[in-house]
């Protein structure tokens, strides 16, 4: 036992650090992304500002190209486009992740002028994505003019908007676009209005890597989460196993513990038995030896009444040391309590009226079964209720008095008596074999109700009244 018990507590400190283990990397990950999600606010912040300072730098370094464009045929001629884009990249090239170009107005309604000089080379057509393996013999690329696909339609209507404010206001708005969110800014170039030439920037909040590294965190903290729960039910699977198994046991070793105890009981008494057993075969043998030396005549009545009492005594010591065999008490069943005191109380009723003792009993009427040996238990209160008697001899009042302890299952037999009351200094011995504070007692009687009381896994104790007496308290568990 002491082995399994060592076994299964290094086996539950191992799983305890594995759910714990668990459990803090779990911690770990929501920590980590939440500084990554605390930081966004003053982020997108940081990037409106920068969005706003390069759109206006670049809306005041082309208002000489307003009216040049307003005068060129539809598409716009390569040489322009190509004069836009080198304004927008050397504005751009100042602001990290910015992208932007041109949206020209004016019937045209097409863009024109796109740079990105922080992006990938060549962007490509959703964004700021890494650029594909170059093919073996690459085409000439085709330059671009548009901005990214899905954030095109929003920056073509904020643009159009945006041609008829007045110069220099910068127009901003933040969009959740697909996985991404952006910030879009659009200021008009020169006096006319509608004006022909609008500016647009565009820089990107989140894009989808940083969504993809979220998302990947978040499974990851839930995956653990839902690690640690899992491995917490089967420690608490194993744990209630291995509880179920040690409770097992524990009863086998504590039945082995009572039998032991039995048998040092029992070798007590046989030691103690073989000195009261003394006193009256010394009597018989004394007796026997006696007649043998003097005529028939000298069997006097007297002295056979010796010899039967001599017999009598020890065929009492000898039923009475039955019950600590359990001989007598090996059968049980669901009997009633209440019947057994009734009974029992019944065969003392014409002692006590001798005495002048009023008997009062006290039964509860919803008292539950209890598992147990109805002669046993009567024999119990029998040997208490004689006890009490005894100590009243004149007069007084004995006490039967059943209840059912409804917090925890279990039956009290109450017996009291208003005799002098039991000497504290010996009523811890009071259970013990032999031992009696009477000239004629032999002293089993409250060995033999212990014994019994724990064979039906009970409790007995003995205790002072108030104002004088004695009250024994006995607790059964109930049969259901």
């Amino acid at each position: 036992m002491e082995r399994r018990s060592g076994t299964f507590w290094q086996t539950a400190s191992w799983q305890t650090a594995v759910v714990w283990l668990l459990f803090l990397a779990s911690i770990g990950t929501l920590l980590f992304n939440s500084l990554f999600a605390f930081p966004m606010p003053g982020q997108e912040q940081s990037i409106r500002n920068q969005v706003r300072e390069a759109t206006r730098q670049l809306a005041q370094a082309a208002e000489p190209e307003a009216d040049r464009i307003s005068q060129m045929p539809k598409p716009l001629p390569a040489e322009a486009d190509s004069r836009l884009e080198r304004l927008a990249r050397d504005v751009l090239v100042n602001y990290p992740g910015v992208e932007g170009g041109f949206f020209v107005n004016h019937e045209r309604d097409e863009f024109a002028g796109y740079a990105f000089p922080t992006g990938p080379s060549p962007p490509g057509p959703g964004g700021p994505h890494p650029p594909a393996p170059p093919a073996p013999a690459p085409a000439p690329p085709q330059k671009r003019r548009d901005p990214p696909p899905k954030e095109e339609p929003f920056i073509r209507l904020q643009a159009r908007q945006s041609a008829l404010e007045e110069t220099g206001r910068v127009s901003l708005q933040s969009l959740d676009v697909g996985p991404s969110r952006v910030v879009i800014a659009t200021s008009p170039v020169g006096t006319g209005r509608p004006a022909t030439l609008v500016v647009w920037m565009l820089d990107r909040v989140t894009g989808p890597e940083t969504q993809h590294a979220q998302i990947t965190r978040y499974r990851l903290s839930t995956f653990l989460a839902l690690g640690g729960i899992l491995a917490a039910l089967g420690l608490n699977w194993n744990l209630e196993r291995t509880l179920r198994r040690a409770r097992v046991d524990r009863e086998r070793l504590r039945d082995e513990l009572r039998r032991s105890e039995h048998l040092a009981s029992l070798g007590l008494l046989l030691a103690k038995v073989a000195h009261e057993v003394r006193n009256p075969l010394a009597g018989i043998r004394s007796t026997a030896q006696l007649w043998e030396r003097l005529p028939d005549q000298s069997r006097s009545p007297e002295s056979l009444k010796a010899v039967i009492d001599a017999v009598d005594r020890l065929d009492g010591l000898v039923s009475q040391l039955l019950y600590f065999s359990r001989s007598d008490n090996a059968v049980r069943e669901q009997i009633d309590l209440n019947a057994v005191i009734r009974e029992a109380c019944e065969l003392l009723r014409a002692q006590a009226a001798q005495q002048n003792v009023r008997l009062d009993v006290d039964l509860a009427a919803d008292l539950p079964a209890i598992r147990g040996s109805a002669p046993a238990l009567r024999q119990v209160v029998l040997n208490l209720a004689t006890n009490a008697l005894q100590a009243m001899p004149q007069a007084g009042r004995l006490s039967c008095r059943t209840r059912r302890l409804a917090d925890s299952g279990r039956v009290e037999l109450e017996i009291a008596d208003t005799g002098p009351g039991i000497d504290p200094a010996v009523r811890e011995r009071l259970f013990q074999p032999f031992f009696t504070t009477r000239p004629t007692g032999t002293g089993l009687g409250l060995a033999l109700c212990r014994e019994i009381v724990l064979q039906h896994d009970g409790t007995i104790e003995l205790s002072a009244a108030a104002p004088h007496g004695t009250v024994c308290r006995i607790v059964f568990p109930a049969a259901d």
